[in-house]
């Protein structure tokens, strides 16, 4: 009997995490599966240590192991090629190292508020701004924070910062108060210890999507605040949708995020009722000659935002010349970096940080995640 409960834990935690789902309630049930992969292998193990004699068990039980153990061994190579050291207490505990005192609901401009992970010692540290996700109508800053401390104890200071929500806010308004905020941000260097020649932009989700056009869009979409303009260093989009028409074209299916609603919510219609949206929201739109080196992280396993939003950004770059690092971390989903120390988290956290000390000239020690 327990190994037949042992099996059927181990069998039913592989369908969640390999068949497409209907709900948004299930999904996150699937989310859940899919980061505890190793637990269904250890289930799967232990029904077949149990099942003596039984040999019907003990097949269905190498299934689970095999399915519980394929998404990390999708992603070792990964970790190898990127030199990149994965935590087993992480990834157990949710513990990925220390953390900074941060300053929170700063006062920057345009109504919105910002928190500061600040560097450690004696400024100026190069920053980056980091752009919550939320298909553009919803969430908030503090999205991943791991990750933020991880900058700053790597001498690089994060400001989070909120923007204007759909529909009330629509496009090109988040973008515009982005690029209000970075002004004001070096407006306020001195105060805050930044380095205003060295600055960043980050994004998550539909912050991707932000943060790439702000970080390479000109005059045409100006700031939302009276700020003088200059151009950033780096840009990181982690899942985000690089263009914007062919997202509208290409839903979760099932679209259990209403994907495609809140694509037409941010942009005032469909491709062809808002063309002209479409085509200034969608980031390679804006590719030109100095278009600041980009990364782009993104799960191939990814159902809401699609992981060809990464590779045809990244061959639109490399058609114009500019720099840029894809990351594609097998078999994760969409927001595989929320959870701290998760198997795909640890190897983006570590090569957004070694991204950006290279991209922003960061000389100090590197203090590892645990």
């Amino acid at each position: 009997m327990p190994a037949r409960a042992l099996l059927v834990a181990s069998l039913l935690q592989a369908a969640l995490v390999y068949v497409p789902l209907p709900t948004w309630a299930a999904w996150m049930v699937h989310f859940a599966s899919l980061e505890a992969c190793l637990l269904g292998c250890a289930t799967g193990l232990a029904a077949f240590a149990l099942a003596r004699g039984r040999p019907l068990v003990r097949a269905l039980a190498v299934v689970g192991v095999i399915a519980g153990a394929l998404p990390a061994l999708a992603v070792a190579p990964v970790y190898r090629r990127e030199r990149q050291p994965f935590s087993a207490v992480a990834w157990l505990t949710g513990r990925t190292g220390p953390t900074v005192t941060v300053r929170r609901d700063l006062a920057l401009g345009a109504g919105q508020l910002a928190d500061l992970y600040p560097a450690p010692g004696r400024g100026p540290h190069p920053f980056v701004l980091v752009v919550h996700g939320g298909s553009w109508r919803s969430g908030d800053k503090g999205d991943a924070a791991q990750v933020s401390h991880a900058l700053a104890l790597a001498g690089i200071s994060v400001l989070d910062v909120s923007y204007r929500l759909a529909p009330a806010g629509r496009f090109p308004a988040a973008v515009a108060d982005v690029k209000c905020l970075l002004g004001r941000a070096r407006e306020r260097a001195a105060e805050l210890g930044l380095d205003p020649a060295r600055a960043a932009i980050l994004g998550r989700s539909a912050g991707g999507e932000i943060a790439l056009v702000a970080a390479y869009s000109d005059d045409r979409i100006a700031p939302s605040c009276a700020v003088a303009t200059a151009p950033v260093q780096a840009a990181v989009s982690v899942y985000g949708p690089s263009d914007m028409a062919w997202a509208h074209a290409h839903p979760f299916v099932p679209d259990v995020v209403r994907g495609v609603e809140a694509v037409e919510v941010y942009l005032g219609g469909t491709p062809r009722t808002a063309p002209e949206a479409y085509r200034l929201a969608t980031p390679q739109t804006w590719i030109t000659d100095a278009t600041p080196p980009t990364l782009l992280v993104h799960g191939t396993g990814e159902r809401c935002v699609r992981a060809e939003n990464a590779t045809m950004l990244a061959a639109a770059l490399r058609a114009r010349g500019r720099s840029v690092r894809t990351l594609l971390v097998p078999m994760a989903d969409h927001g595989f970096d929320v959870r701290r120390g998760g198997l795909g988290e640890q190897l983006a956290r570590g090569v957004i940080v070694e991204f950006l000390r290279e991209r922003l000239g960061v000389d100090t020690p590197r203090t590892p995640a645990r």
